[in-house]
């Protein structure tokens, strides 16, 4: 009877420590940093984006691994965004005369999914680098700090400036939905090096403060992308070596 007993407790402490282990595998907690560029579609950008009008962008986040595959992240990220009429082809834009500058602070929290997990088999290993592509999906709230100008003739300012500008004020808050894509690749056991691109669609067509003057049917978006460079924050106790 007594054998029988320490036979279950010992198959019991055994499963255990394997749940154990399987879970600090999968559920653990990292820290980063992103730089990186900010741009934007909408009123002042003729095409979808402008390159020239690329600005730094930076931020930092954690991240919790619910599982293998499932993560959540808070992060904020910190950036402008900029646009001018005379970056535009239609000369109608051109004549129109406005630019602008937005400064961005934007706090999120995101769900990841991770498609091929993430783990000690998970990934496609290519030398000794262990990718994980992963896809980004959330809720967020931007504040902003805008200036917009017109500056064009004087005698054609009444014709394009319909209401004061920037119009909304000068510093609002908008709802975003952050969503993106990006990709892990894991330098060593605890530091992980990614790219991410993402797009912000907003609720607001205020955030270059050109609504009315412009398109108000056309929203606005605006971008982040860049490099990120990740740290567990819990590692691994390594088992002692019973040879030492």
């Amino acid at each position: 009877m007594r054998s029988s007993l320490l036979l279950l407790c010992f198959i019991l402490a055994t499963k255990l420590s394997s749940q154990t282990e399987s879970i600090l595998k999968t559920h653990y907690l990292e820290g980063g940093i992103l730089l990186g560029i900010s741009n934007y579609s909408g009123d002042l950008s003729e095409k979808r984006i402008h390159l020239s009008e690329s600005k730094l962008a930076y931020g930092g986040f954690v991240r919790y691994f619910l599982s293998s595959h499932f993560a959540l992240r808070a992060h904020f990220f910190a950036g402008s965004i900029s646009g001018e009429d005379a970056n535009a082809e239609a000369l109608l834009q051109q004549q129109r005369s406005f630019r602008f500058k937005t400064d961005l602070r934007e706090f999120g929290l995101v769900g990841e999914y991770h498609v091929f997990g993430r783990g000690e088999s998970a990934g496609i290993k290519r030398d000794n680098y262990l990718l994980s592509p992963y896809l980004y999906l959330g809720i967020g709230g931007t504040f902003t700090r805008k200036k917009v100008e017109y500056y064009g003739a004087p005698e054609d300012r009444s014709e394009f400036v319909l209401v004061p500008l920037p119009e909304g004020g000068q510093r609002e808050q908008f709802l975003v939905f952050p969503m993106g894509v990006g990709v892990l690749a894991d330098l060593t056991k605890d530091v992980v090096l990614g790219l991410e691109v993402g797009w912000r669609p907003s609720v607001s067509d205020q955030l270059d403060g050109v609504s009315l003057n412009g398109n108000p049917d056309k929203k606005d978006w605006y971008y982040f992308g860049g490099v990120t460079l990740t740290f567990i924050l819990n590692k691994q106790k390594e088992p002692n070596n019973p040879n030492l």
